[in-house]
């Protein structure tokens, strides 16, 4: 059974797992240091506690990712962010993991559309020498979800080309995203690979 305590903690891994570059969640176990004396002195104990109590420890560790995928600066996530819409999160980002394939497929047809409009290759799609590459340009304006670039850079690599040639901040904002989100994600890179293949003709 999981404490408030520790899903205090977790809280706080997660967080700094999202905002701080060398902080790895799972290197960590998912804790930070933290007094417990200090913990049940927050106005916010209860929330802790009523978690705890309400969920498992996977599904506490989903609910907090959940709100720190959805929003749009990881550093601005809170615990009142996640009282107002964690649950509300939660359930978008469990409803999109449970159809990623469907997703993954919608996404990567839109964008095959557009390339087949524009009579552009698929090496087009990560060009990033004069501005935002044309599949970056797809996720800002939300005709693709995070997961499905962040699962064509598993099978890929692009970003760490993107890294290298992009400066502005709102890239190495989402780029320290894509990075940290990584690691939840246990995907079939061969399956995912294959999709493509077949969407895109590689």
């Amino acid at each position: 059974m999981i404490h408030g305590f520790d899903v205090y903690r977790m809280y706080l891994a997660m967080k700094l797992h999202f905002t701080s570059p060398k902080f790895d969640y799972f290197a960590s176990n998912g804790r930070t240091k933290a007094k417990e004396e200090t913990y049940q002195q927050r106005n916010d104990f209860w929330f802790f506690e009523t978690l705890a109590r309400k969920y498992k420890k996977e599904e506490i560790q989903e609910l907090l990712l959940a709100s720190f995928i959805v929003s749009e600066d990881s550093s601005k996530v809170w615990i009142g962010t996640i009282k107002e819409s964690g649950k509300d999160s939660w359930m978008v980002w469990k409803k999109l993991q449970e159809s990623l394939t469907y997703t993954f497929k919608q996404d990567i047809s839109a964008v095959a559309d557009s390339l087949e409009q524009k009579g552009d290759t698929f090496n087009s799609l990560f060009e990033s020498l004069e501005s935002h590459p044309p599949l970056l340009r797809h996720y800002l304006r939300r005709t693709i979800h995070l997961d499905t670039l962040v699962i064509m850079d598993i099978v890929l690599g692009f970003t760490r080309r993107w890294d290298r040639d992009l400066t502005d901040p709102l890239w190495e904002s989402l780029s320290l995203k894509i990075k940290k989100y990584k690691p939840f994600l246990s995907i079939d890179t061969k399956h995912f690979g294959s999709i493509m293949k077949e969407q895109f003709v590689l």
